[in-house]
């Protein structure tokens, strides 16, 4: 009989917090001053400093990365020793110099500043937040510590944790207003507000949840659990690792690296996993001694449990699986039975996969120096105690994922939903009273609220008409709106979206809301649309018969009291073994962590920020395999929301390097869903880059010592995360990107990296704009000219034309026409355009002598290259198409 065991987090919040405030040194103590205050001087027309903009600085975080042989450090911008929020530049050091610098800066400060003394205090600004918030009354309110502009008061019974807030500088528009910053982790842990309150007028200034979810942006149709490929698990194999320095005999088995999910290969024993370098006392050690301190799913780098209630406390209750002294968690696993009855495997499954991720990614350099998580830092760099909490077969949502990134030094937490199968998460509906007292079914939505099986909401049912069209559609101004409050809306389908209207209901008042399905067929999944992510309270849509019964009953008279209930999650999807959803969530720490130093792990709350894409990239180059083929793609999740392996998963396409499966480009993160359709959009980029390396340099299975191009990749993209600027947009990764390859091998892989992004419109003439705004981007195809010095040691990609003896090809780039000139009769030859995938695109033939036009109006923005082949000519070019 499983019993739950009641486990204690042991970071020290306080003390944490008070690391983290001391290690932020002014410039001028620092061992670059002189360096960095030089740099900056004589950058001031570049970036239009005054003396004033760079004369008060603070050093968030410093340290050396081996790869690149570079000094990281993360300088935050201040005004009169109070810190501009996020106005974090990332800054490397190289052999003495100053070898890349991204610059977040603001400029002109003194016309900017609004005020230099708050008139609200931080209690008032933590007051302002349980309002707005809906957190909770406050129950007392004691400050514990006071450090300058930083402090800490005691969770006041609306924070798990206790409240740090510090005085700080916000950047709006073109002001800079004096803000109270204060983190709050609900009690529920449903969000980790980071708060801004304006210092002077007490408004709300800005905010963001440091608790990142993955939830479905495109909902379609399921398709039933595909058995192609599923392993048969009376049959498995060993594989053994190569052995931490104190085997420590453990084995688990579970869906090893690179298997994706049960859907895509077998389940099987992996023995002594823990990596030498990275894990050197196994995965059960926490004191760097010989001996396991724990023999259940914790250890340093992680504590995987079951969290079924939906607790979620960070004190945490829940159960993990025991593998006695031996640690041999070998648990069975039947797919027919509920969830609950399979705990065992899918915990060791989610500490298996924590684990590797915590190795693979710390021997690419995300280790203790960069704010990785680990119980105890065993080298004594960074700050300890912030080893991953993992919740498996969460009840406190579903069809989701999630991680909470706090700074180094503080317990991330991730959580781990069940998705359902055919149709959406099926709601149980039950009228109390009336002619239609009895239980229904419905289809819960994408956004908002998600209950459980063991929550539920209650209350009257409320008609409330708009004033336009179909007057119960809510697409218009609600006549009364006030009768909504307290009470569920019922609301047509209509033709606005999901989102919009049940928002209008909740603004109105109302706790939750049900939708009429506006056609005979069975109610569908609502998505978001473009507010739906606003919308807090829960919502189902029913049947046309059902919903229309319940209209007519209401306008008859009756009052109607109603209860919705969550699913019946026993036969849903487990995504403990979706292997790429675990390293998509715990990819999001990754990144949170090196963007502007480990921190400040906001910096990846801009608009066009591409945290979403890293991750879906993290979860992709961990599952690849020698047998993959680019054209074919990879579909994100497909296992978890029960869609066969070659399915399109939860993105707009499956990421593949053919235009004609994904022909996303960097214009499209002007319209596609924030964040999820930008990130998309990024990792494609990043997924045709990795195949290009791979072409180049080969595969490599080994993901710790290989040197394939998949190695090479992975290496890149963490330096190149670590040497971007603080809310960087697409231009500054891959800008960073081509800096990590300029840092690590001179500059070898330039021209293949511009090739790649340009053809995916991220070309050297392209225009991020404002990295705040998701809808400023110009895209562009073209490679930069061929003296850039970047290029010296690649071949050139890029020409204005090309000229060989009496051969000429022109305009290049071109739009609508490509001219080929020829003095010289070359007689009868083969011309043809070939796009980056190898397809044919153009094909003619006929003697080469004058001019002769080939039409390019029609062919789609791109890298191509022409070839002209007869008896006494053979030509290629590359040939850029605007």
């Amino acid at each position: 009989m499983k019993q739950k065991l009641r486990y204690v987090i042991t970071s020290l919040i306080v003390f944490a917090l008070t690391l983290s405030i001391n290690a932020q040194i002014t410039l001028q103590n620092s061992e670059y001053n002189n360096l960095l205050t030089n740099y900056l001087n004589d950058s001031k027309i570049r970036y239009n400093f005054e003396d004033g903009d760079i004369s008060d600085l603070y050093v968030n975080n410093q340290y050396d990365s081996e790869s690149t042989g570079l000094t990281h450090v993360y300088l935050n911008q201040a005004y009169q020793g109070k810190r501009i929020y996020n106005a974090i530049s990332s800054v490397a050091i190289k052999e003495g110099k100053v070898f890349y610098y991204g610059n977040r800066f603001k400029n002109n400060l003194n016309d900017k500043v609004n005020a230099t003394s708050p008139i609200y205090t931080p209690q008032g600004a933590i007051l302002k937040a349980a309002v707005e918030f809906e957190l909770g009354v406050i129950q007392g309110l004691d400050l514990i510590e006071a450090s300058g502009y930083h402090y800490t008061f005691t969770n006041s019974g609306i924070s798990s944790q206790n409240i740090p807030v510090e005085l700080v500088y916000v950047s709006v528009g073109n002001e800079l207003k004096l803000a109270w910053d204060l983190k709050i982790y609900k009690f529920d842990n449903s969000n980790w507000w980071s708060i801004r309150v304006d210092a002077i007028t007490g408004e709300i200034i800005e905010f963001d949840d440091m608790i990142l979810t993955c939830k479905f942006e495109k909902v379609e149709e399921h398709l039933a659990h595909s058995q192609d490929g599923r392993a048969s698990f009376d049959f498995f194999k060993e594989v053994n690792y190569q052995s931490s320095l104190m085997v420590d005999g453990s084995s688990y088995n579970v869906f090893p690296i690179p298997v994706e999910s049960p859907n895509h290969g077998n389940r099987q024993i992996v023995n002594n996993p823990a990596n030498p370098v990275a894990s050197p006392f196994g995965w059960h050690d926490t004191d760097g001694n010989v001996g396991a301190e724990f023999t259940i799913t914790r250890g340093n780098n992680v504590l995987a449990k079951e969290d079924t209630d939906g607790l979620n406390e960070t004190g945490t209750i829940g159960f993990s699986p025991d593998g006695g002294e031996a640690l041999n968690f070998d648990f069975s696993l039947d797919f027919s039975l509920s969830p609950i009855d399979y705990q065992e495997a899918a915990i060791t499954n989610l500490f298996y996969m924590n684990n590797m991720m915590h190795d693979i990614w710390f021997n690419y350099g995300f280790n203790e120096r960069s704010g990785n998580f680990q119980a105890t830092n065993y080298t004594g760099f960074g700050f300890g105690n912030d080893f991953v909490v993992a919740d498996g077969q969460d009840g406190s949502g579903l069809n989701n994922a999630n991680f909470g990134t706090p700074p180094d030094g503080l317990n991330p937490r991730m959580q781990m939903f069940l998705w359902s199968t055919a149709g959406g998460a099926a709601s149980q509906l039950n009228i109390i009273n009336g002619s239609l007292a009895g239980t229904y079914s419905g289809v819960a939505a994408a956004f908002g609220e998600e209950l459980s099986s063991s929550s539920s909401i209650s209350g009257a049912l409320q008609l409330v008409t708009d004033t336009d069209g179909d007057e119960l559609d809510f697409c218009n101004e609600l006549n009364n709106p006030s009768s909504l409050n307290n009470r569920i809306a019922i609301i047509r389908r209509g033709s606005c979206e999901f989102g919009f209207k049940v928002l209008a209901a909740e603004n109105a008042g109302a706790i939750g809301a049900i939708v009429v399905n506006n056609v005979p067929d069975s109610p569908i999944v609502m998505g978001a649309g473009a507010v739906g992510n606003s919308v807090t309270i829960p919502s189902i849509m029913v049947s046309q018969t059902l919903g229309e019964s319940i209209i007519l009953a209401l306008q008859n008279g009756e009052n109607l009291n109603i209860e919705i209930f969550g699913p019946d999650t026993s036969s849903f999807v487990d995504s403990n073994f979706d292997n790429v959803i675990i390293a998509h969530e715990y990819g999001h720490g990754i990144s949170n962590r090196l963007t502007g130093g480990p921190s400040a792990v906001n910096c990846l709350n801009n608009d066009e920020q591409m945290g979403e894409g890293w991750s879906d990239w993290f979860g992709l180059v961990m599952t690849m395999t020698s047998s993959d083929v680019p054209e074919n793609g990879r579909g994100v999740g497909t296992f978890a929301i029960s869609q066969p392996t070659t399915g399109q998963g939860i993105r707009p396409a499956r990421y593949s390097t053919d235009f004609g499966v994904n022909p996303a480009t960097y214009e499209d993160s002007n319209f596609l869903s924030q964040p999820h359709g930008i990130g998309f959009v990024w990792a494609t980029a990043l997924w045709d880059l990795t195949w290009a390396y791979i072409d180049k340099y080969g595969f490599d299975p080994d993901l710790y010592n290989g040197t394939g191009g998949n190695n090479r990749i992975m290496q890149l993209v963490i330096d190149g995360l670590k040497l971007q600027p603080c809310q960087p947009g697409f231009i500054d990764g891959r800008d960073a990107l081509l800096a990590a390859d300029l840092a690590t091998t001179g500059g070898v892989d330039q021209c293949m990296i511009w090739e790649v992004f340009a053809a995916r419109g991220l070309g050297f003439n392209a225009v991020q704009g404002s990295s705040l705004d998701r809808a400023d981007q110009v895209e562009d195809f073209s490679l930069p000219p061929s003296d850039d010095p970047s290029l010296a040691n690649c071949s050139s990609l890029s020409a204005e034309e090309f000229t060989n003896g009496s051969l000429r090809v022109y305009p290049n780039p071109t739009k609508t026409e490509l001219q080929i000139t020829s003095n010289d009769n070359f007689g009868e030859v083969f011309i043809t355009l070939i796009d980056i995938n190898g397809r044919i695109v153009y094909r003619s033939q006929g003697e080469l002598f004058n001019t002769i036009s080939i039409n390019t109006s029609s062919l789609r923005p791109g890298l191509y290259i022409l070839n002209i082949k007869g008896d006494t000519v053979e030509y290629n070019e590359k040939i850029i198409k605007n």
